[in-house]
């Protein structure tokens, strides 16, 4: 059973925001996500910032809710020394959590 790291999802701004922080030569794979959109935006998960959509951009309404329950597969990975990104835009509060591995 891997070892999980959590991480709070919290930002305002537009464009990309970095939920996972890149590690040289580490695999980012995303195993349970949850967050809530303060306001109407699209969203958007990247492998990398300004790097490979990995969803299409998905429309948001004021106080809705995303959450992928755990897996024993991830539900997203980010490519080794890439960042796991969500692209938001516009700049409405998203916060949240999510649970990853990196290896």
């Amino acid at each position: 059973m891997p070892i999980f790291s959590s991480t709070p999802i919290t930002f305002s701004g537009t464009g990309d925001q970095t939920l996972v922080t890149a590690v040289s030569g580490k695999l980012i794979q995303v195993f349970q996500i949850f967050f809530t959109a303060a306001g109407a935006t699209n969203l958007q998960f990247k492998d990398g910032a300004g790097g490979t959509a990995l969803t299409g951009a998905m429309s948001f309404t004021t106080n809705q809710q995303f959450s992928l329950l755990f897996d024993t597969t991830p539900h997203f990975f980010a490519s080794p020394g890439n960042a796991f990104v969500l692209n938001s835009s516009t700049g409405v509060q998203v916060s949240g959590v999510l649970w990853f591995t990196q290896k």
